[in-house]
């Protein structure tokens, strides 16, 4: 019996420490998944003529449409809206690419898993560095809004960042479980793809959250992406987040970390079968 158990806890602890292995071999290696990352998004948009400037124009144009038919409504001032629908389109478009293309990442990485010795979590930290390099595309766009408009960030504008860090910390995360339940359940990317655009009329991307009557207040509080949203927004216009927003993506982001990497330590050696 004592043997028994010995085995059990002995494969246990080799689990955990290959999964550990593969994570810190992948972080060690950024070369290879920021050369890969910047790889992808030059296929992505080769052939196009302006290129990875589409993605600039596209939230240029949502934008303009969104102040233009719901800055009044929503009793905000043109200038105001904008610069908040700006950072909200931009950091949505991060969240919403990731979650969408991480259910998949396994499944399309497919033929590297099977013939590389490579850690295979690379591919996770290659999806995130391709998707801030679309971001970035996208952000220099909030400057611009927030100098035309005349809005100066607060005098803490300087904790968006920790902020931001957090939220891409939460999604390596949440992709790493993503990527492994997908290559598991084939339903998970049609799930996900869903519930994405589902949350983001759920999210105050465009709709101020003061838009929400008193009793509906707590639709805020169970909504995670708002919390990563609030924290890396409001400092940028002048704000303060909610009371709550902090422990809440604060508290999300660990147990997004732990579950993700429970489950790779359990799953890691089954995915090539998978998929």
């Amino acid at each position: 019996m004592s043997g028994e158990t010995g085995t059990t806890i002995s494969s246990d602890d080799q689990r955990w420490h290959a999964a550990c292995a593969d994570l810190l071999g992948s972080l060690k290696r950024p070369y290879i998944w920021g050369r890969l990352g910047w790889l992808d998004v030059r296929h992505r948009y080769l052939g196009s003529v302006l290129g990875s400037l589409w993605l600039t124009a596209n939230v240029t144009l949502m934008v303009g449409c969104l102040t233009l038919v719901f800055a009044v409504p929503l009793g905000s001032a043109p200038g105001a809206y904008a610069a908040y629908v700006t950072v909200g389109l931009v950091v949505w478009g991060f969240v919403q690419s990731t979650a969408i293309e991480a259910p998949t990442l396994f499944i399309n990485a497919a033929e590297p898993l099977r013939q590389c010795t490579l850690p295979i979590s690379i591919h996770v930290f290659r999806l995130i560095w391709r998707n801030l390099i679309v971001l970035g595309h996208s952000a220099v766009l909030i400057p611009v809004v927030l100098l035309l408009f005349g809005i100066a960030p607060a005098a803490s504008a300087w904790t968006a960042i920790p902020g931001f860090m957090l939220l891409v910390l939460a999604l390596a995360a949440g992709t790493l479980l993503l990527a492994l339940l997908g290559a598991r359940f084939r339903d998970v990317p049609q799930m996900v793809t869903s519930g994405i655009q589902l949350l983001f009329f759920a999210t105050p991307v465009f709709w101020l959250p003061s838009s929400l009557p008193p009793d509906r207040q707590w639709l805020l509080q169970i909504n995670p992406l708002f919390a990563f949203l609030d924290i890396v927004r409001a400092p940028l216009l002048g704000g303060t987040p909610a009371a709550s927003s902090w422990t809440i993506a604060a508290g999300v982001t660990l147990a997004l970390l732990a579950v993700a990497v429970a489950g790779y330590a359990a799953w890691r050696r089954r995915i090539v079968y998978w998929i």
